[in-house]
């Protein structure tokens, strides 16, 4: 992070633009992409774009507009820096930047043996949430930064699209859990069982993180 020169300067457009590109990244473009990725492989099954099914496209969307943004935003702090500073949020913030970088190539790899597969895709899922357990817990660091001149009221706002994100992973459970309860979905031309919860699921965790990700998009800009 740069260093302030005076206490009550307002930060950068680009300390902003940082934080901007973070938080739609993550609180928004990731947990989508989490999403699709976990719970609608037996969604939209007789569908798909540009050869491949649908949940592997729109989770490939949400992942390649989180990268982006994330790209982004350290361009915008490095070009910032006027001097390092070894504290917390540069630290996890460098850390989660390697982690995403590396996300895409473990994403597109396909090894031909299925044991290598299996344990190449539990990689991919642990880096993946490790890196989004780091983000969130970066931006919570970074709303404490005296520099960034933050309201505490953005601890709720993230805290909110964080409890969004655990709210739909339990709802997603207990639809996978009932699924699992009715019996093998035997048509692999249709959609497995409740997928119409799971599509409404979707859109109101996509509605309700598009609106806690505006709020903390508005007190990035907000200054206090």
């Amino acid at each position: 992070m740069a260093e302030a020169h005076d206490d009550h300067e307002d930060p950068s457009v680009l300390k902003r633009l940082h934080g901007t590109f973070m938080v739609i990244a993550w609180l928004f473009f990731n947990s989508l992409g989490n999403t699709v990725a976990r719970y609608f492989k037996k969604t939209w099954t007789n569908r798909q774009y540009f050869g491949m099914p649908l949940w592997i496209f729109y989770h490939r969307v949400y992942m390649v507009a989180c990268w982006a943004l994330t790209c982004a935003a350290i361009v915008c702090i490095i070009v910032d820096l006027e001097a390092i500073k070894a504290h917390a949020h540069a630290i996890v913030g460098l850390t989660t930047f390697v982690l995403v970088f590396i996300q895409p190539i473990l994403g597109l790899a396909s090894p031909g043996q299925p044991q290598p597969r299996a344990v190449l895709r539990f990689v991919h899922a642990l880096v993946g949430h490790t890196a989004y357990i780091l983000a969130v817990t970066n931006m919570f660091l970074g709303v404490g930064l005296q520099e960034a001149r933050i309201s505490s009221v953005m601890y709720g706002l993230l805290a909110g699209a964080l409890a969004i994100h655990v709210l739909a992973h339990v709802v997603f459970n207990v639809l996978e859990y009932l699924a699992v309860r009715k019996g093998p979905h035997l048509d692999a031309n249709k959609d497995g069982s409740f997928a119409r919860w799971r599509k409404t699921t979707l859109m109101m965790q996509m509605i309700a993180l598009y609106a806690f990700t505006i709020g903390n998009v508005v007190f990035v800009w907000r200054t206090t």
